[in-house]
């Protein structure tokens, strides 16, 4: 193809966009009309190229006859779009091959074999693209010299060491080379020559930068994919590095600090994490990792004063993404919900629901209000409870399970209440035959009567073992019959009471094993009412 139709259409793309989208739809028709020029194919490809339409590009440029180097070219450049290296190398080489007089297809080549980390291959292709820059219109004074520079670095890596070639770089070069470098789509690739030329000169500031830089990224992918022990053997020969930026000291320590928290080294974490806050020490996130690290070791008294400390330091000031709005709010709430979470795992419910309410107060979120109820009526706390659930009923106004909160906040202690109880809880699932929630925490909370249950008919036996015991005892003419069938008949009304409610209770339950609960104890009460029958009630 025409190389001068390659630079009118680069000109268009870059004065007129819209222009150029016409003349694609202008190129489509006529391609779709069965013309097959490779011409109109190539504008065509190069119109879709520049909308960023790769598999649109790539299927015109597949369906020229005879491809010709540029052609190849033009298919390398599309698969390092899509960052498919090992492809757009292959195109290259069938590019190269077909015009080894194209310094375009050369350079290309050479960087996309750099990204590879073929370094023999790529050190092999710098004599021939610099002879080529040579004769190059567009070349600048620079571009030679960074070839020059990357040949150096390239034989450095291949030795396995620098010679004295890097020593007369100046700071242009190292600015250019490591602009190169930073453009590569390989991380390990970059790493690698960045570690090469920070060893040949250890005191360039700019070089070593950029080389604690790639060591930071490349820990954090390691970290990202659970390899914690080797992200920190790649960053504990870093560990005392002080010719860098305080920043990057901070990230270097803070990383290395968060590897030995994950790999269980407790102790060398939060020497790490006591360094950082030396250097930043009003950093909420240093004080966030410090309190994890205390709060994996089951240190949690540790911990909250980390996390006070964490709290008291988030404000606008800390790091936020742009696309999340109130960014700090946001972390504070989520800080003191999951706070709450922890304290109520240890059923320090007052604990817990003092770290909800401040979380309710920052934002209104059905969900920390819900846990907030929970958490004050576990304190017998009915006051805030019944706060908590009429602000959860201005958030789920149409919600049925509120119905069923509301029995939450009934003081149970008599058999009375507890019939209550399910007779309110067999309406309400009654009412909501179809909702799956409101028969799940009807079922649940069915469950946590029926030790109550348990613990009310073993009070009765006790009551009735002792008078039986002392009918036992005492001689026949000391008894006083008469009271012994009151009380019996009184006990004999309370079983009675209770084996009612066990009928209630069993269609409301679906665990097998509190059924089996509830029968045993249907059998229990009709045993001890056959007692109370037998003395005379």
């Amino acid at each position: 193809m025409p190389e001068e139709v390659v630079e009118l259409l680069e000109v268009v793309e870059e004065e007129v966009p819209l222009r150029f989208r016409q003349a694609a739809e202008v190129l489509e028709k006529a391609t779709a009309g069965g013309a097959q020029d490779p011409n109109l194919l190539y504008m065509l490809a190069l119109a879709y190229k520049r909308q960023n339409k790769v598999v649109e590009a790539r299927n015109a440029l597949r369906k020229i006859p005879k491809p010709d180097a540029n052609v190849f070219l033009q298919m390398a450049l599309l698969s390092l779009k899509e960052r498919n290296f090992s492809q757009a190398e292959g195109e290259l080489l069938k590019a190269w091959q077909m015009d080894p007089a194209s310094y375009e297809t050369g350079y290309n080549l050479l960087l996309t074999q750099l990204s590879l980390g073929k370094v023999e291959d790529c050190f092999k292709l710098i004599p021939p693209v610099l002879a080529l820059l040579d004769k190059y219109p567009k070349a600048k004074p620079e571009d030679k010299r960074q070839l020059q520079v990357l040949g150096a670095v390239l034989r450095a890596v291949s030795k396995g060491g620098a010679d004295g070639s890097l020593n007369g770089m100046n700071a242009q070069d190292e600015a250019n080379i490591l602009k190169l470098f930073r453009s590569l789509g390989q991380l390990d690739t970059t790493l690698k020559l960045l570690q090469t030329l920070s060893e040949a000169r250890p005191n360039a500031g700019p070089i070593r930068e950029a080389y604690v830089e790639a060591v930071l990224v490349k820990a954090r992918d390691l970290i990202d994919h659970c390899a914690w022990t080797e992200a920190e053997m790649l960053l504990r020969p870093l560990a005392k590095e002080r010719n860098v930026s305080r920043a990057h000291q901070v990230a270097l320590m803070n990383t290395l600090g968060v590897c030995c928290t994950l790999t269980q080294c407790y102790d060398e974490a939060e020497g790490h994490f006591a360094a950082v806050a030396k250097l930043v020490p009003n950093d909420a996130r240093v004080r966030q990792n410090q309190a994890l690290n205390y709060e994996l070791q089951g240190e949690h008294d540790q911990a909250e004063e980390y996390w006070d400390r964490y709290l008291d330091l988030l404000d606008g000031k800390i790091p936020a993404p742009p696309e999340v709005p109130k960014y700090a709010s946001h972390l504070e709430f989520e800080t003191l919900v999951r706070l709450g979470v922890r304290c109520a795992d240890k059923e320090r419910w007052n604990d817990a629901a003092g770290f909800l309410q401040r979380a309710t107060r920052i934002k209104e979120d059905a969900d920390a209000l819900e846990k907030l109820f929970f958490f004050t009526r576990n304190a017998k706390n009915y006051r805030d409870a019944r706060k908590a659930l009429d602000r959860l009923r201005d958030l789920r106004p149409d919600d049925p399970q509120l119905e069923l909160y509301e029995l939450d906040l009934i003081e149970v202690k008599s058999l009375a209440d507890i019939e209550k109880l399910l007779g309110e809880i067999d309406d309400i699932v009654r009412r909501y035959p179809s909702d799956p929630r409101v028969r799940e925490r009807a079922v649940n909370m069915v469950g946590d009567i029926i030790p109550l249950m348990g613990n009310l008919c073993d009070q009765l036996t006790d009551q009735m073992a002792r008078v039986i015991n002392q009918v036992r005892d005492l001689p026949q003419y000391q008894i006083n019959w008469s009271a012994v069938r009151e009380v019996m008949r009184d006990l004999l009304k309370e079983f009675q009471k209770l084996r009612r409610i066990t009928g209630k209770c069993l269609p409301l339950v679906e665990n097998e094993d509190h059924k089996r609960i509830i029968r045993d104890l249907a059998d229990h009460i009709d045993s001890k009412m056959d007692a109370c029958r037998s003395m005379g009630a």
